[in-house]
Order: C-alpha cells, then sequence, then structure tokens
C-alpha cells in the first residue's frame, strides 16, 4: 500500500512584483525612445539628455527583473492520501482513530 502526497502550488505577485512588471515592459520603450532621440538629432545638437533617458530605460529594465523576483508569493496546499484511509486529508488535520 502506497501513501500518496498531492501539493498544489500558486504564484502571485505582490504590489512590488506588479510594478516590476510594471517597469520590465516600459523600461526598453523608454529606453527605444532615447535611442530614436539620439539618432534623429541633427549635428551640433546636445544629446546628453537623450542618452541619459537611454541608458535609464537601460537600468530600469534590469531592476524590474529583480522586483519582480522579490515580489513573489507562493501558496501551497498539501493533500496527504493514506493508503488505508478513503477520505484524503490535508496537512496539519489529524485523522480520527476508530
Amino acid at each position: 500500500m502506497v501513501t500518496r502526497v498531492e501539493i498544489k502550488s500558486q504564484q502571485d505577485f505582490t504590489s512590488v512584483g506588479s510594478a516590476g512588471a510594471l517597469i520590465f515592459i516600459a523600461g526598453p520603450l523608454v529606453g527605444a525612445f532615447g535611442y530614436y532621440k539620439v539618432l534623429s538629432a541633427g549635428d551640433y545638437v546636445d544629446t546628453t539628455g537623450y542618452w541619459i533617458i537611454l541608458w535609464l530605460g537601460a537600468i530600469a529594465a534590469q531592476a524590474g527583473v529583480v522586483f519582480m523576483l522579490v515580489g513573489r508569493k507562493y501558496d501551497h496546499e498539501v493533500t496527504v492520501h493514506p493508503a488505508n484511509q478513503q477520505q484524503p486529508s490535508k496537512l496539519g488535520e489529524r485523522p480520527e482513530w476508530s
């Protein structure tokens, strides 16, 4: 007779993780805007501000990944199916002795 253990896990984002997902998506878009402005600027035009925007977008994309990793939460449900019992029991519940 075999005891079977069933584990159901679910991952969700906290507010930090959701913000990280938004930053991860928005970072490359901001960087692309800065890159476009650097390339479309004419000669003798100061592009320092656009370079800063480009690099901030690149850094934001990397920071978004860190925020997504930090801002996760897990929920686990463990069910034990004993070999000698018909009804499964949740982990932490004591079976009734007969």
